[in-house]
């Protein structure tokens, strides 16, 4: 050997870490794009779920008013004695149902600042006038 030549024995050697060192870089890369995944794309999937659900919600929300809307209707038309004696009085059950809506928005509409005392009020004054109605149907049948 030369003066300035080395042998093979003298140079470090690389060390990488493991012999396993691609197994170790493709779990890091698995880990960075499941934890990106679970930032942008699982949270996504729960938001569009949760917008589907909500408007399944309201679509059933929105038929089982108006359902309840047309039998009470319906059952003020056929059994409480409003606008008798003027031909079809449907118009007159139309007119009552939208008063006892109306006196329960308008207890909503005061009840919006904490307080749920309108909403109670609303309710006794719908209540007196459904009772209202029924003993004058009832005093006009005895009658």
């Amino acid at each position: 050997m030369a003066d300035g030549e080395s042998t093979h024995r003298d140079r470090p050697t690389l060390s990488l870490g493991s012999d396993d060192w691609p197994a170790t870089v493709a779990d890091k890369i698995v880990e960075v794009v499941d934890a990106v995944r679970v930032q942008t794309t699982d949270r996504a999937v729960f938001l569009l779920r949760a917008v589907v659900y909500c408007l399944v919600a309201a679509v059933a929300a929105i038929a089982a008013v108006v359902l309840l809307t047309i039998v009470t209707v319906r059952l003020a038309d056929t059994y409480l004695p409003i606008g008798a004696g003027v031909g079809s009085a449907t118009w007159a059950a139309h007119g009552f149902i939208g008063l006892l809506v109306s006196i329960i928005g308008f207890g909503a509409w005061r009840a919006r600042t904490g307080s749920t005392k309108p909403i109670y009020v609303a309710v006794i004054i719908d209540a007196l006038i459904i009772l209202g109605v029924v003993l004058y149907g009832v005093i006009e049948a005895v009658a």
